[in-house]
């Protein structure tokens, strides 16, 4: 019985020296800072007595009773130093200390330590670890589901920590509470809130929070459809975790800007992050996540599969081993249904089948809503395959209704598509009207309700830089105004010196004017310099944007997306671009390019066409906008006979000079579009809409030296120039299209 005896004895003075070494070590298991309030507190209640007495009775406890404390774990260690720990601060930090190490695997026993740690603290006056009580209680509420709640308690924490001046511990609040308004859906502040987090920690000088401040604002900026930005801010986390080594955040980095890159359809370089990512996960053998990455990849090589060769089999097949192994029911039920999809593109529908029914039972047992959502999506696109087409309709009306029911927009919308489809190929076109018509209206109506919500956000974010501004300026005047208080008062002792005073004082009012009128010159100077800047900026913007949209952004600091009834639309793409990539500098290839465009930049603006965007090697341009005109399908296709002669022309000539030459693929297509700006900074004007998709298949159906065009633009064509039927072609997401080609003299002389 001695050894127990021991350390019962022994419980205070374990108690009273643990803050100033037993936690310090284990602060890295933690994966926390130790917070120098609460260590502070403790050396302020920690006397030389205490010191002398701990150091003689720590070693009688190593000599007598290490087995018995080596074989407890921290949390065990803890619960028996509550038993006797007097109601002090060590005993808030203890408590604390214990919820943290148990949150995961009890939380109702961590929420109440936690609760007793914030009427503790509150009694003793310890500022430091009520905040760190609250925000315990803040992280239960996460684990629970409940962020409204965890809110409540982090903005708690955040007054706690803002009162003590604890500049980092407020950084790390901020970042929760960012966390917890993402969890529901409140990106706005959310991303408030994280770049409260950003600004902080680069006032700090904290080079891994802002790393990380970075993520966070990547992963929201992704989730509102900043692209662009999103890109931007993982790329800087990216540099931090690439430079430091940390592993586990490259496999982060390159995730998501894998999934930025997805989404933008951007699927060779998505193909590319999300190989980095799995080897980095394979290297970790962190189960969950090596998961995850073997389905990214393997999504985005079902997409890139156009020769139906199935390589994405064996990834989401070894993705399906792991969520067995975990027994994740949800992800096996998931990876099913995409071995399902995956078939059908492959028209192994029996295959497809058998996946898909795997995945419907899996899903009914787990009352899967969303999951059988998509599972019925599949089954229809699988039976409309094999051409069982009432069975198809059956599956529509069952995942319609669940989209109905959850509110899911996208999959209403497409539900209205499918019903179109099916009921054409079951011949009853008046309701396959019908369903196309309110296709056609939610689309349009998704679109718009993006759009707008998208320059809400951006405007968030633009008032939100102009608050901080305009603390800034109060800040700065603040410090203007002391400063004339102070000069006031010098002035009003110095006339009590008299008739000298008054002399120095004449003296000095002389020098302030001359100061002043030099200020006056100089703010004349730079007013003259801020027009002149001024006027080059409006220039830059015009460039960049429509004259008309340009004036829009300037009165009213967003744009109005605009829908276009007709216009006509224009991609165009250099074949054996990616061979004489290769065979040439990365500068002359820039060279190349530039000239190129430049030279369909002076066509575009002789046809009264609008430049959109260049995509590496494409280009894409559109008539008809933002001026209206009923000419743009012969303005464009005019435009793209000329771009067609001029490179021909221009690549005679590298060809004699034997440099390498490319040939050139056009597709144009005319219809509806809406047009707007997109980005927060840098701003974009783009287009969007079923016009600009089906152009972009006609130039990809095209053929070198060719103009391929939509029947739509052919009938507005067709009165001016010669154009031959190709027939229906083939078109990625499209079906079969009718496609003509317009029939010119290549190497008739444009220079005329």
């Amino acid at each position: 019985m001695s050894g127990p005896k021991v350390c019962r004895a022994t419980i205070f003075i374990w108690h009273s020296i643990k803050y100033a070494c037993f936690l310090f070590f284990f602060k890295i298991k933690r994966n926390i800072l130790f917070d120098r309030f609460i260590l502070s507190t403790y050396l302020e209640h920690f006397t030389l007595k205490h010191f002398f007495f701990s150091i003689c009775v720590l070693g009688c406890c190593l000599l007598f009773s290490t087995p018995v404390l080596g074989q407890s774990r921290l949390a065990d260690s803890l619960e028996q130093l509550l038993l006797t720990a007097p109601p002090d601060t060590h005993r808030v930090s203890m408590l604390y200390d214990l919820a943290w190490e148990i949150l995961d695997n009890e939380t109702d026993k961590a929420e109440q330590k936690l609760w007793e740690a914030v009427a503790l603290a509150q009694k003793t006056g310890f500022k430091a670890g009520e905040a760190n009580a609250w925000n315990g209680l803040g992280n239960v509420e996460e684990i629970r589901g409940n962020a409204p709640k965890a809110i409540t308690y982090y903005e708690q924490t955040l007054q706690l920590r803002t009162a003590l001046g604890d500049e980092a511990g407020v950084a790390r609040v901020n970042s929760n509470i960012g966390k917890a308004y993402a969890g529901i859906g409140d990106l706005e502040n959310a991303l408030l809130y994280q770049r409260q987090n950003l600004f902080i920690c680069e006032k700090l000088k904290d080079a891994n929070g802002i790393a990380r401040a970075h993520l966070a604002l990547g992963n929201l900026m992704q989730d509102m459809g900043f692209y662009p930005e999103a890109y931007e801010q993982v790329n800087q986390y990216r540099q931090y975790v690439e430079d430091t080594g940390d592993i586990e955040g490259k496999a982060r980095a390159y995730t998501l800007l894998g999934h930025i890159r997805f989404e933008l359809e951007m699927l060779d370089e998505a193909r590319n992050y999300y190989e980095k990512a799995l080897k980095v996960r394979e290297s970790l053998r962190d189960k969950v996540y090596l998961a995850d990455a073997l389905s990214d990849l393997a999504n985005v090589l079902d997409e890139l599969d156009t020769t139906k060769t199935g390589m994405a089999i064996p990834y989401y097949m070894k993705a399906l081993v792991i969520r067995t192994e975990l027994d994740d029911q949800l992800g096996i039920a998931n990876i099913y249904n995409n071995l399902g999809d995956a078939y059908k593109h492959l028209k192994k529908y029996e295959l497809g089948l058998y996946y898909l029914n795997k995945a419907f039972k899996l899903q009914t047992e787990l009352d899967d809503q969303p999951g059988l959502m998509e599972t019925y999506n599949t089954f229809g696109d699988v039976l409309y395959g094999m051409g069982d087409i009432q069975q198809a309709l059956g599956y529509v009306k069952k995942y319609f209704e669940i989209a109905q029911a959850i509110h899911d927009d996208k999959f209403v919308q497409r539900g209205y598509k499918d019903f179109a489809k099916i009921y054409a190929a079951m011949g009853d076109y008046k309701k396959a009207f019908e369903y196309r018509v309110l296709y056609d209206d939610l689309r349009y109506k998704r679109l718009d309700e993006t759009r707008a919500t998208d320059f809400e956000r951006k405007d968030v974010v633009f008032s939100e830089g102009r608050k901080q501004r305009e603390l800034e300026q109060n800040q700065h005047q603040l410090e203007l105004q002391t400063a004339k208080i102070a000069r006031a008062n010098i002035i009003g002792i110095a006339l009590i010196g008299g008739a000298l005073a008054l002399a120095i004082l004449v003296a000095l009012l002389f020098n302030r004017s001359r100061i002043r009128a030099k200020a006056n010159r100089e703010l004349a100077a730079k007013n003259i310099t801020i027009e002149k800047e001024r006027a080059r900026a409006d220039n830059l913007l015009k460039n960049i944007l429509p004259e008309k949209t340009a004036e829009e952004l300037k009165l009213h600091n967003t744009v109005q997306p605009v829908r276009y009834e007709s216009v006509s639309v224009l991609f165009s793409d250099f074949k054996g671009f990616t061979t004489i990539a290769e065979l040439v500098t990365p500068e002359d290839l820039i060279r190349e390019l530039d000239e190129c465009f430049k030279m369909f930049d002076e066509i575009a603006a002789a046809y009264r066409i609008e430049k959109i965007k260049t995509i590496g090697d494409s280009y894409m341009c559109a008539a008809g906008l933002p001026e209206v005109n009923e000419t743009h399908a012969v303005d464009m296709v005019r435009a793209a006979i000329e771009m067609q002669r001029r490179l021909h022309q221009l690549m005679r000539q590298k060809q004699a000079e034997g440099k390498p030459a490319f040939e050139m693929r056009i597709g144009i297509n005319s219809g509806p579009v809406v047009a707007g700006i997109v980005g927060s900074h840098k701003f974009a004007y783009d287009i969007w809409g079923d016009t600009v998709n089906t152009a972009a298949r006609l130039e990809q159906g095209g053929v070198v030296n060719k103009i391929n065009i939509s029947e739509a633009t052919y009938q507005l064509v067709k009165h001016r120039f010669e154009c031959t039927y190709r027939g229906k072609m083939a078109a990625k997401n499209k079906g079969d299209i009718d496609m003509y080609f317009v029939e010119y003299d290549l190497t008739t002389d444009t220079s005329g």
